[in-house]
């Protein structure tokens, strides 16, 4: 049976069609398995053979920085492992102790590296066990204050200091600030750092047993009502116990 013409050629159009978009797909797979392919090398390539043009240092201490773009300096055009990036952090944290956090990092696409170092902030200077150091935010004694300036509103020394003391640093974080409501200006906060027996002296030599690390406003506006009563009854320093201001105690009694 012989096929008509009009027939025939419709069945080879599409034949042809169907032909070409196989033909369209496996060129398009190929071209897609090229490209990630060469992606990879390329990607691989940096990673493994990363060698940076420059470093961009990031750190607010100008003292820091200018410490870190010697180091980065000294890097640059030699390759840049994610081990090595990892041994720079850990020299540059023993460096700088009084530093938060140390992140070195690279850029595969620009071909540059990054150092970024953010210091602790420090609450207060501290004299523990005679020797000076900077109490951080974290409860961290420091050996350096990399941020911030101005004198402290009053002293503070530690016996027996600890490792770390975050509910010191809390509560310092807290009287710090309300140093100007008291009635006589504090002068120096003593602190045992085994049993938190704190003690504040008072320029007209009141000495403050404080107690516990709570109610800090409430105590300081409390103490200052209390001792205004009990100079108008005697005079001479004062001892103010606090320990049991929990209770709505204060006790005030003749300096010893």
């Amino acid at each position: 049976m012989r096929m008509r013409g009009k027939v025939r050629n419709q069945l080879l159009r599409r034949g042809g069609a169907a032909a070409g978009i196989a033909m369209g797909l496996l060129l398009a797979f190929w071209f897609f398995g090229a490209g990630i392919k060469a992606s990879r090398q390329f990607l691989e390539g940096r990673i493994f053979s990363f060698r940076p043009d420059s470093f961009e240092i990031t750190c607010p201490s100008p003292e820091v920085a200018l410490s870190l773009r010697e180091l980065a300096d000294s890097a640059v055009k030699f390759r840049l492992s994610r081990g090595r990036c990892a041994e720079m952090e850990r020299e540059i944290k023993r460096r700088y102790p009084g530093l938060a956090s140390v992140k070195v990092s690279r850029n595969f696409f620009t071909g540059r590296a990054g150092i970024t170092a953010v210091p602790e902030e420090v609450v207060s200077a501290v004299l523990a066990d005679g020797a000076t150091a900077y109490l951080g935010t974290t409860g961290r004694l420091m050996p350096e204050k990399l941020t911030g300036s101005g004198a402290d509103p009053f002293a503070v020394e530690l016996a027996g200091a600890p490792g770390e003391a975050p509910e010191l640093a809390a509560f310092l974080a807290a009287l710090k600030p309300l140093a100007g409501l008291f009635y006589s200006r504090p002068l120096v906060l003593s602190c045992d750092g085994r049993s938190w027996d704190c003690r504040l002296k008072l320029e007209d030599g009141t000495t403050v047993l404080w107690g516990k690390f709570e109610f800090t406003r409430l105590k300081v506006l409390r103490l200052n009502e209390v001792m205004k009563d009990a100079f108008l009854k005697t005079s001479g320093p004062l001892r103010a116990d606090l320990r049991s201001f929990r209770e709505g105690k204060i006790f005030v009694s003749a300096a010893k």
